[in-house]
């Protein structure tokens, strides 16, 4: 039997903390204000810039040993190998579209995933006609997303992988933004990898959803009847928050340009509703429904490039 998503969310337990955040890690600003009280820390937010952080965050191996015990989509895929391998198929084929549907249907060229988990992706592109690789932190997903392809997978961080500078005429990010502890030092690593004229297509979730308020106000008021909620919209993985407002400010400041910025369906409304109660998933598609009509989404996908030369 599947694990609800709530608790599957929640039985990832907290990403590893123990720095304190002292500035915005996109503005540098030091107003952080409290905002929200999480599970065994606070959400802060930057007074200058509108970024959403958490209070504590941790880099290194501390990150690597989490990641490597708690895999992506962890508590949600099914209980048996042909559930997950069937979902994770899924999942990157709707992934894949989505990048053709921003950029065109092009099918050759140098493609590489940072955040590759155990490789679904990397191979459905490498079944389009890309040559792929892989970045990943988990040392348990890397190895076996190394087993799927033809090319190579780091187990480490754009900052230390190997692979030469304007390599890579397509990056993809999907759900690694919010996981990271420096996101502008990790995306400055991304646009030396690009070469010149290439794409970055990146997803996260967007603080600029406009039932944001009417959540973040529901928490406080009702705490231990909103917390699953809670826990499922700002889960513990999670160091960082930004909005469709401010993204291409993060993008620009490391030498991209962003081109697109479109809302998407969450995963959980596209691959593991069923998986809810009745109550629940009625008010899951009702969700996705006005955000349809308001043109508005917890998640976004955005697409961002690297100038060309001028001749």
């Amino acid at each position: 039997m599947n694990t609800d998503p709530t608790e599957g969310v929640r039985s990832r337990g907290m990403a590893p903390g123990g720095t304190p955040r002292t500035s915005c890690p996109l503005c540098e600003g030091t107003s952080l204000k409290p905002t929200l009280r999480l599970r065994d820390r606070q959400l802060l937010t930057c007074s200058e810039c509108g970024v959403r952080v958490t209070d504590t965050y941790a880099d290194g191996d501390a990150v690597a040993d989490y990641y490597t015990e708690i895999e992506a989509h962890h508590g949600k895929l099914g209980t048996s190998l042909a559930d997950r391998d069937g979902a994770l198929r899924a999942i990157a084929r709707d992934q894949a579209d989505r990048m053709e549907s921003l950029c065109g249907p092009r099918r050759f060229g140098t493609f590489l995933e940072i955040g590759c988990s155990r490789g679904h992706l990397l191979e459905e592109m490498q079944n389009r006609g890309w040559r792929v690789q892989g970045i990943e932190v988990s040392r348990r997903s890397a190895a076996e997303a190394a087993g799927r392809i033809d090319g190579s997978v780091h187990c480490g961080t754009p900052e230390d992988a190997p692979f030469a500078p304007g390599s890579m005429q397509r990056i993809a990010m999907f759900d690694v933004l919010a996981h990271l502890p420096e996101p502008r030092r990790t995306l400055a690593a991304v646009e030396r990898l690009l070469a010149p004229g290439g794409e970055l297509l990146l997803s996260t979730v967007n603080e600029d959803w406009r039932l944001v308020p009417a959540f973040l106000a529901a928490f406080k008021l009702a705490p231990a009847r909103t917390a699953g909620m809670r826990d499922e919209m700002y889960e513990g993985q999670h160091y960082c928050y930004f909005r469709a407002s401010n993204v291409g400010q993060l993008l620009e400041s490391v030498g991209l340009t962003l081109h697109a910025v479109r809302p998407i369906e969450p995963l959980s409304t596209r691959f593991f509703v069923h998986q809810y109660g009745w109550k629940r998933r009625l008010a899951l598609l009702g969700m996705v429904q006005a955000d349809r009509l308001l043109r508005s989404s917890r998640k976004m996908i955005v697409l961002a490039k690297k100038p060309a030369p001028k001749f």
